[in-house]
């Protein structure tokens, strides 16, 4: 019988991954704090291309990401994966196939990330080849993303996810350790300021696979594989580690989870405090504001209906002294004769003068004219004599005439 030589190539491969993967293999011991050794040689990617690479996952939290970076270097356990859980919708009972990589086997508490990754296998094996080859340069790719995104005010801290800023590295880690929201967001879109959310969260609350409780709290997900060994992204290093022992690395993730969450929580109980003290000054200064507005404003009616009752009052005893002006005005012009007679000509008093004089120029007002009633009184005498003695001339000159004839 003979053997296809395929098989003998696809077993060598695999018992290749599986010993850079588990336990025992020189990249799986590498503990937390020390870096991992280098990987196998593979195509070198640049910067952004990594950056590219990673976008779709590099949000996700780190706990979730220790588990997806080193899944990827198994694709087609993935895949199998992806069959087990559609199987065991309808048989609870259904068990996964013990060959499946530890690092897929943990995943498998993650139904929505297993389909994104067995969805799309080529980019699943580029990021897996990428782990190998360049681990160091994966996690530095997702840092600088990691930090364009929060730049772009769509990477922060919610309910749902607490995010740390430690020695220029951003930490992503569940808000609550029990459980793991997955976020959803295109990695074209969440680097860039908008209005809109960027990012959002699969519905289900999942628990975390290495979670005391995760068992306990597996209802929700349908199925919790558990893990036999803990995985996590040693950042200073560069590096997944995983391959501790699990109990250990359990505490040591648990432990600083909840110091974050702790932490988390105090500043939002302090921002909460804040926002209170704040919003009461507010209410406090727009009283006041009120208040001073309203005692302003009361007081410049009342100046204002104090203005006008005196305005009133001027115009009234204006108006009241101009009526007695007026009326002493009348009352001196008729009452005085020689006020009488300089308004009519003084006709009366230049009768006795000349009838010319008179009538013409005895225009003057005794006692209050323009030029005085005495000087006015004398050209009135003046021309009646001047008048009179015109007229005796013109009488005289007829009567001579007339002894002539």
């Amino acid at each position: 019988m003979k053997i296809k030589t395929p098989l003998p190539k696809l077993i060598i491969a695999a018992v290749c991954v599986a010993a850079i993967l588990h336990p025992g293999s020189m990249f799986a011991q590498a503990p937390p704090g020390q870096p991992a050794p280098a990987a196998a040689a593979g195509p070198m990617l640049s910067p952004d291309q990594l950056e590219q690479l990673v976008g779709r996952v590099a949000l996700y939290p780190d706990d979730l990401l220790g588990l997806v970076l080193p899944a990827a270097t198994t694709p087609l356990d993935i895949v199998k994966g992806q069959q087990f859980l559609a199987k065991h919708k309808t048989n609870k009972s259904l068990k996964p196939d013990p060959s499946i990589s530890q690092p897929v086997m943990s995943l498998l508490t993650y139904p929505d990330v297993v389909d994104l990754m067995a969805n799309d296998l080529d980019w699943t094996e580029a990021l897996g080849n990428a782990v190998l080859a360049q681990q160091a340069d994966v996690l530095q790719a997702i840092q600088v993303f990691r930090r364009k995104a929060e730049a772009a005010g769509n990477l922060k801290t919610d309910d749902k996810q607490v995010v740390v800023t430690q020695q220029e590295v951003i930490k992503i880690v569940p808000a609550k350790p029990e459980v793991i929201y997955v976020p959803q967001y295109q990695p074209s879109t969440v680097v860039v300021q908008q209005a809109a959310p960027a990012v959002t969260y699969y519905p289900t609350a999942y628990p975390s696979y290495y979670y005391p409780g995760a068992t306990a709290a597996a209802a929700t997900a349908g199925f919790v594989a558990g893990a036999a060994t803990a995985y996590g992204l040693n950042w200073g290093a560069g590096s997944v580690y995983y391959g501790a022992n699990y109990a250990n690395q359990s505490y040591y993730n648990q432990q600083q989870r909840q110091n974050y969450a702790n932490n988390a929580q105090q500043n939002r109980e302090n921002y909460s405090q804040q926002n209170q003290q704040q919003r009461q000054n507010t209410i406090s200064q727009n009283q006041s504001s009120r208040q001073q507005t309203s005692t302003t404003n009361q007081a410049q009616r009342q100046d204002s209906r104090s203005n006008t009752q005196s305005q009133a009052s001027a115009n009234q005893s204006q108006r009241q002294s101009s009526a007695q002006q007026r009326q002493g005005g009348r009352q001196g012009g008729g009452g005085s004769p020689e006020g009488a007679q300089s308004f009519r000509g003084g006709g009366q008093r230049s009768a006795s003068s000349g009838q010319f004089g008179g009538e013409r120029f005895g225009g003057g007002r005794e006692g209050g004219g323009a030029f005085g009633g005495a000087s006015s009184g004398a050209r009135s005498q003046s021309f009646s004599r001047r008048g009179g003695e015109s007229m005796s001339s013109m009488r005289g000159g007829r009567g001579g005439g007339g002894r002539r004839r």
